[in-house]
């Protein structure tokens, strides 16, 4: 029996799930030979590693670990699959036999702008679209098609119908970079997020002895969140439910966050759906969402003439003029409330349509100096922004040939009071004045006694510098690799400190994305100094982030988190902030949308997708995500909004007539 569970947040999708999984166990795996073999017939798909890593976790609690499964995300399934079948695609497509190598992002952009070099300096451009920006595109385009099920051969057509028909040669121009993209990773040996889901949906999966294969292997399908899953893990699950598997399948009917990167919810509706036994889980009924959504959405929908009733006591308004003082005027409601005992730090999230920079500092800062901890979620930051990164990036051009063109003397002076602890940036300065002989081809530290007045330095300086130039100077080119002595100058420099989880985590996913670096270049060939200079701009530009992993993140403070973050990770909050709640940026998908997805769904009516194609699938977000919030929201909410934005601009976003009805708190 194949089951398909459908509700909002909260509700106990997940649950019912696991019990379903509970009563295969009772029916067949504990029956085998072998249990442990016969539940990994089950392929469980979450939409991310985080959900991934929950379901098996809350799996293994209910089976105490008796039945494994093969538990992925969905890219991490398709390129399991196309690493698993290379053999086979190597003799169906012709190509040079050699282990596959995936690409991370930013190797990606960047490979695939020199492959596109000639084009983008010719015709391959949009107007008011840059050049970094422009190469992103299309490759979101190669995934988007891909994940819709279609070929890279029917992308020009499909812009031209559905986006404009008269930048057809541009679509064109389009469609054969992406081919010729596509013949240089397969003739490489690379691999992308596009390229495994194109061979994947064009190579594989209607392959028939892949599809044998398939049949062997997976006897049961758990999918986690069909909303936010893409077409072709539709299709393959259609089939493995046509050879006779059984599947279960979880639908929040207010999810699709993930609508516009790739994920095809009506499709799912429309070809997994009938084949099962639908649930309709109630909806909790202790959150916001059971109380007001309904009349909110109305209140949206109708602004002038729907009649609101009395404020609730659960909604709430921060108002402010300027967009500083909102920050400030949040962090006094939040550090009341606290105090008070009225809530605790970790019952509270602040969310926002989009965190910039400055958000995000001013709101840490303030609540900090507060005493209040503030965590953001899944927070990326470039490795560019580590002092640690950099002081270990210029220490390796001191001693590497040819490459002393990326040296500067404020690199060096940083170098020093990083690497130092003896050395303050005063004498670190002094020194970088000093000396520090910039060559472009050798350049070097002098000894401490080439700076006239030395004395000046002091011991502990001038000790700490001799050591570090003299450990320098053992590091010999020749003998010692890039990626080796990245490893010993962190042996050397950091491991004696007590550096914090951010900082060690940032230099591991220095060493891992060295070692990524190393891997390309010689697989496309390049010379150790080329591999080394590119290296060395590839983190300078800001293109690598941090991510670590951070499972359970620390009880005793605040989520901070865009819109699409907070509904991604499926939090849940006593209190929630709805920061910026005047901006327009609500009613936008932003960076939560890819140029032309709507063509790429199964759904699409096959003509010019129009404005008001547009503006029907804004407010529909809207309205989802507005409703999933508040099913995430236990018993309070504040709508925080400034009269003008950074800028300057007076704001008039969606949500105004929202905030007019509640409650104003006073500061």
């Amino acid at each position: 029996m194949n089951l398909w569970i459908e509700g909002g947040s909260g509700n106990g999708k997940r649950e019912r799930m696991i019990q379903q999984f509970g009563i295969w166990a009772e029916q067949d795996f504990c029956h085998r030979a072998n249990p442990q073999a016969a539940s990994q017939k089950v392929l469980l798909l979450a939409i991310d590693s985080e959900q991934r890593r929950n379901f098996s976790d809350h799996l293994l609690l209910f089976t105490h670990g008796r039945y494994p499964i093969t538990a992925s995300t969905p890219l991490s399934f398709l390129q399991n699959e196309v690493r698993l079948y290379w053999t086979f695609l190597v003799r169906e497509l012709g190509i040079k036999a050699q282990f596959p190598l995936v690409l991370r992002v930013e190797n990606e952009q960047e490979l695939a702008a020199q492959c596109w070099q000639q084009r983008l300096d010719g015709h391959l451009e949009m107007e008011g679209v840059g050049r970094d920006r422009l190469v992103r595109r299309m490759l979101d385009l190669l995934l988007l098609a891909a994940y819709g099920g279609y070929a890279i051969e029917s992308i020009p057509e499909m812009l031209a119908k559905g986006i404009d028909s008269t930048q057809a040669p541009l679509w064109l121009e389009m469609g054969a970079a992406l081919q010729e993209w596509r013949k240089y990773c397969w003739e490489a040996g690379l691999l992308t997020y596009g390229i495994v889901a194109d061979l994947f949906v064009q190579y594989l999966l209607p392959n028939p002895r892949y599809q044998e294969q398939l049949r062997r292997r997976f006897a049961y399908v758990m999918i986690d969140r069909a909303d936010e899953m893409p077409a072709i893990i539709a299709d393959l699950c259609r089939f493995l439910l046509d050879q006779g598997a059984e599947g279960v399948f979880s639908f929040n009917r207010n999810g699709s966050a993930r609508l516009g990167l790739g994920a095809d919810p009506d499709y799912w509706q429309q070809d997994i759906k009938p084949k099962c036994e639908v649930l309709h889980q109630p909806s909790a009924t202790v959150v916001l969402g059971s109380q007001i959504t309904d009349p909110c959405l109305d209140l949206l929908n109708n602004p002038t003439s729907y009649n609101f009733a009395e404020p609730y006591d659960q909604l709430h308004s921060i108002d402010s003029i300027s967009r500083a003082k909102l920050f400030r005027n949040v962090a006094e409601v939040i550090a009341a409330a606290i105090e008070s005992g009225t809530v605790k730090a970790n019952e509270i999230a602040i969310i926002a349509p989009g965190l910039d920079n400055i958000a995000k500092y001013a709101i840490v800062e303030i609540l900090h100096k507060k005493n209040i901890n503030v965590f953001p979620l899944n927070d990326q930051r470039p490795l560019s922004q580590s002092a640690q990164v950099r002081s270990l990036l210029t220490l390796m051009l001191l001693g590497y040939p040819k490459l002393g063109h990326l040296l500067s003397r404020d690199h060096v002076a940083e170098m020093l009071v990083v690497l130092t602890e003896a050395i303050d940036p005063v004498r670190a300065g002094m020194l970088a004045d000093s000396c520090f002989a910039p060559h472009p081809e050798m350049p070097q530290l002098l000894a401490a006694d080439t700076f006239a007045q030395w004395n000046r330095l002091g011991y502990r300086a001038t000790k700490a510098y001799e050591q570090l130039r003299q450990w320098r100077s053992e590091q010999s080119p020749q003998q010692t690799t890039p990626l080796l002595f990245l490893d010993r100058a962190i042996q050397k420099f950091f491991k004696p400190r007590k550096l914090n989880y951010e900082q060690t985590a940032t230099l591991q996913k220095l060493i891992e994305t060295a070692q990524h670096h190393w891997q390309l270049g010689q697989r496309l060939g390049d010379q150790e100094p080329v591999i080394l200079e590119k290296f060395i701009q590839l983190i300078r530009q800001g293109i690598a982030t941090a991510d670590p992993y951070a499972p359970n993140l620390p009880d005793d403070g605040i989520i901070l988190a865009t819109i699409f973050q907070y509904r991604s990770a499926r939090r849940s909050h006593r209190w929630q902030f709805w920061l910026d709640a005047s901006s327009e940026l609500w009613l936008q998908g932003g960076a939560a949308a890819l140029f032309a997805a709507p063509i790429f769904l199964k759904g699409w009516h096959g003509e010019q997708w129009t404005m008001t194609d547009q503006q029907n699938t804004d407010m529909q977000r809207l309205q989802r995500l507005i409703a999933d919030l508040l099913d995430r929201a236990g018993d309070r909410l504040y709508l925080c909004h400034s009269e003008f934005s950074t800028n300057g601009q007076t704001q008039n976003g969606i949500l105004l007539p929202l905030i007019e009805v509640c409650r104003s708190i006073g500061i």
